[in-house]
This record gives C-alpha cells, structure tokens and sequence, in this order.
C-alpha cells in the first residue's frame, strides 16, 4: 500500500479521517497535486492517512487513491476505534519520518505551493540555542517550531487563525466580545482572534511582505512541526480527545523556547466544521480551556477562568436567544450544564 520515495522524506503530511469519505478525498487530491508539482517534494515525502473508525467507505476510497497517483507514498492506517484528534495524530507521528510534520485537517484544500512554502519558511529559520534562552535577545523566531499556514473560507476571505497566549486577560477578551470592538478590538489580547476587528491579511496583495506573523497559538488544521520539538516537549496531549489540543501543544513549545508562527502566503482553504459540528466544537473548546488551565496555571487561576467562561457561555445564550438561533442555544446550554457540573469547581 506504501509507495517509498527514494530517500528519508522531508515532509511528512498526517490527515485524520472519520466518516468524512468526500472531504477526505477532496483534501488528499490538493495535496497530491501540489506534491506533484514541487521539485523538492515529489521525491522527499509521505503521506499518513489515520482513520477513527470510519463507518463510511473511506478507507476503501483513500487506497483507490493510490491508483490515480502512483508516484505519492501513501500509507493508511485504520483503527478499530476512534481515538480522537490528539490520539490519531500521535499515531502517525509514531509512523512519520519526515523532518518536519504537517497536519492538516481532512476539510482542507491546499493552494498552489502552500506546502512549498511552509517547507522552505522553516528550513530558512533554523534554531539558535544560543539565542532562544536568553530574555535578553529580541531576536525573532530564533526557534522556529511550530508554523501554520494562512487559513482562507470557501469564498477566498481569510479565516481567523490562532490565537494570543493564553491567560486571564486573553480568555476574558474573547469570551466578552472585547476584541471586537472598533479601532481598538485589533490591539487587544485574544485568546481566539475571530473578533470582527482583528487584524488581518491583505490577500490581494501579491507583493506583500512575506515575513512570518508570530503567534501565541495557532489551529492544528494545518501546522507544520519540526520533528525535533515532538522529540523534545513530547506529542499531542491524548487527554484533549479534539477542541483544544492545538492550544495545549503550543503552549508546551512556547514553555520550551520554540517560537510559533503563521505563514500569510501559505494558504490553504478550510471548510470549517465540515469534519464536526458547531455543537461539539463549543463543548470540546470549553473542555480544552479547562483542562489547560488545570494542566498548566497556577491552582488559583481555574476557578477565575471557569467563572469568566459561565459569563461568556451566558452572554452567548442571550444573544442567540434574541438572534433566533436555536441550535446555537442549545449548543451553549449544554455547555453551561457541563460548567456547572465541573468536578473541579
């Protein structure tokens, strides 16, 4: 089933699938055609499809793959049970040999030299342990460890990605619609960047400026991670099952000196919550926030961050409630419930 390029590959791209059978095989076309088309990939890589348990007829399609692009090494692997995001990533991290590691979400579609792009943007930012420990050097992306490409809608406008380093302050913006206020909404700590005011990409500009835009976290729909910082700080944290797992891994690195980033020319278009729903994305989230804080900030801070949490989860049912939007509201009251139920608290 494995196709074996001719040497160690530079790229190793793992894509998990469940019961996504189109999506999945749209999104492993665009790579195929880009891997095809790049001189420095056709032969330096390998793809890793890990499928949860699909009931689906994904992993049948996924190997006819193969036919349609015989020069692609294409590796799939099927579990008997869905492992979640954090758990089938860890799987191909275990199987990949690639100096770096892509994931990319089975909704994803990667634009022309994308991959490249990412490629080269980390080979050129090599780590200097000289200058990643010490506080006194302002040096950027001197550990250049984790890098994202630019997430774009179906429409061609441009996707939030990522987020500030999270925190009190970061989590509150975000939860009380804070960074979306004008003019200043841009300027001000989000844990999430979807405010209406963040900051954003000119993507008509084919000139722009190509240097790399540092982050506190970044979305693991498409993340390149050199392999050296899973050999460090570890993989993805298996008690996330998905929503948040890309939060706690970054903010691993970051503990370690490694540098997080987006790229703004690396684009790759994602149809966001095809592969989950709304519904679990909000629960997974609150979930993840609480188990990073649990995990990673002082004992004092949780029941602040649980409490700023309920306040936004309730501002959200009123909101929606007063917007007509039903699913939206039983999608945060369930949310609510779990809040209040929290065995922490």
């Amino acid at each position: 089933m494995t196709k074996k390029t001719s040497q160690d590959p530079l790229l190793s791209i793992c894509i998990i699938s469940y019961n996504t059978e189109a999506l999945t095989l749209q999104t492993l076309r665009s790579v195929c055609i880009d891997i095809v088309r790049s001189p420095q990939l056709a032969e330096q890589h390998e793809i890793i499809v890990v499928d949860n348990a699909s009931t689906d007829n994904s992993v049948p399609s996924i190997k006819r793959l193969q036919n349609e692009f015989p020069d692609i090494a294409l590796t799939v692997l099927s579990n008997s049970k869905n492992l979640g995001f954090a758990g089938a990533n860890n799987q191909a991290f275990q199987k990949a040999t690639g100096r770096y590691l892509l994931l990319l979400n089975s909704d994803t579609l990667v634009q022309a030299g994308a991959l490249d792009k990412l490629v080269a943007a980390m080979a050129n930012h090599q780590p200097n342990e000289a200058t990643a420990h010490l506080s006194s050097e302002q040096k950027p992306f001197d550990k250049l460890g984790i890098l994202a490409a630019t997430l774009l809608n179906w429409n061609g406008t441009e996707q939030p990605q990522g987020g500030d380093v999270p925190s009190l302050v970061s989590l509150a913006m975000q939860q009380f619609f804070l960074d979306d206020l004008p003019l200043v909404g841009k300027y001000l700590p989000s844990i999430q960047k979807t405010g209406k005011h963040a900051a954003s990409i000119d993507l008509n500009e084919p000139s722009q400026n190509q240097s790399l835009i540092p982050k506190g976290w970044v979305g693991g729909t498409a993340m390149l991670v050199r392999s050296e910082l899973i050999a460090e700080i570890g993989p993805l944290d298996e008690n996330i099952f998905m929503y948040g797992e890309d939060v706690e891994f970054c903010l691993r690195a970051r503990h370690h000196h490694w540098d997080v980033a987006q790229h703004p020319l690396a684009r790759i278009t994602h149809f966001q919550n095809a592969s989950s729903s709304a519904a679990n994305a909000i629960l997974g989230e609150i979930k993840g926030m609480l188990y990073i804080w649990s995990k990673h900030k002082p004992i004092w801070q949780y029941q602040f961050a649980r409490s700023i949490l309920v306040l936004g989860t309730l501002l959200r049912i009123g909101l929606f409630s007063v917007l007509k939007k039903p699913a939206a509201v039983t999608a945060y009251q369930t949310a609510l419930q779990y809040l209040r139920q929290d065995s922490n608290a």
